[in-house]
């Protein structure tokens, strides 16, 4: 049985539709990012096409024949005979051309086993067009193949798509399993750098391991700190300003935008009706202005200090 902390209900389903010997051919592994959907499916993959464990190495480096992954392939492809960098600016979609290859791929037979796992990450990445070509193989799936449809939004994936698999949805963690997550994976890390992760995480290890790899314990105090006193002189969220908009802190900066609308909405759920209403709005805008900040190029020092504004709307309305 696959074990992951704060998922085991998922782990019983899925090792009771094994043995049942009527396992359905289409899963969607729903929730937000980094919950460990996606290491779910490889492990499900392995339970599939290779339960003795032989090929276990070929499937964690992602070259095993019967184990096939779909995504956004590179925005600019490799030359012929390089290699595929993991760290390659990707597509915005994952396009047609990639779901006709894995259905050329469907027509031969599995190459080390009986059996053939498709993992899609993400689903809703796939083009309109893609997400129909798919529809197809899920309504007449080849025999022995089963399809693992990762995805953080799943209401935008096409209904039919929806009712043709089977939903497994992963919750976000709790405070105490976040923090045991996170002692498993980062043993070395302090006690007070791993619960400001656990608290940034918001009930996802995967984003709160992002964020000890970006070094972000001191903006977490620092918004932490706007909230508590308010900034009255702006001093605090000019500092991250300056920082934050340097080209070599782009990736911190993407993920400020995603870590304070949750703040704001951390600190909403703990107000009375009266006083959050204020913050819900706080929230609100603060969601548009990172969507914003994302789709177009906004002066990032401009938008780290609004979003500042609305981390120190919090400190009136506190109580």
């Amino acid at each position: 049985m696959i074990r992951y902390i704060g998922h085991d209900d998922n782990s019983r389903a899925f090792a009771a539709a094994i043995q049942s010997g009527r396992l359905h051919h289409g899963w969607i592994l729903a929730g937000p990012k980094g919950l460990g959907k996606a290491a779910f499916a490889r492990n499900a993959a392995k339970m599939l096409v290779d339960p003795a464990g032989q090929y276990s190495d070929q499937i964690e480096r992602g070259i095993h024949p019967d184990v096939i992954t779909v995504e956004r392939p590179p925005k600019d492809p490799p030359k012929e005979g390089e290699a595929i960098d993991p760290d390659a600016e990707k597509k915005r979609n994952i396009p047609i051309a990639e779901i006709r290859a894995l259905q050329a791929r469907m027509t031969t037979r599995p190459g080390l086993s009986d059996k053939r796992a498709v993992i899609i990450d993400a689903a809703e990445d796939m083009e309109t067009s893609s997400a129909n070509a798919l529809l197809k193989s899920l309504e007449e799936p080849p025999a022995g193949t089963y399809f693992f449809l990762i995805s953080h939004m799943s209401a935008r994936l096409l209904p039919t798509i929806r009712s043709r698999c089977q939903t497994l949805r992963f919750d976000p963690l709790d405070a105490k399993q976040m923090e045991a997550a996170l002692r498993g994976a980062m043993p070395d890390l302090d006690t007070e750098s791993l619960l400001l992760l656990a608290q940034a995480g918001a009930g996802s290890p995967g984003q709160a391991i992002e964020y000890a790899g970006l070094e972000m314990e001191e903006l977490e105090k620092n918004m932490r700190s706007i909230i508590d006193t308010g900034d009255p002189g702006n001093g605090i969220r000019a500092s991250m300003a300056a920082k934050l908009a340097v080209k070599a802190a782009q990736i911190k900066y993407e993920a400020f935008l995603r870590r304070a609308p949750q703040m704001i909405a951390h600190y909403a759920a703990q107000m009375d009706a009266a006083q959050a209403e204020n913050a819900i709005k706080a929230w609100e805008d603060a969601n548009i202005l990172a969507a914003r900040a994302t789709g177009v190029s906004l002066e990032k020092q401009s938008v780290v200090l609004q979003m500042g504004s609305l981390l120190a709307s919090l400190q009136t309305h506190k109580g």
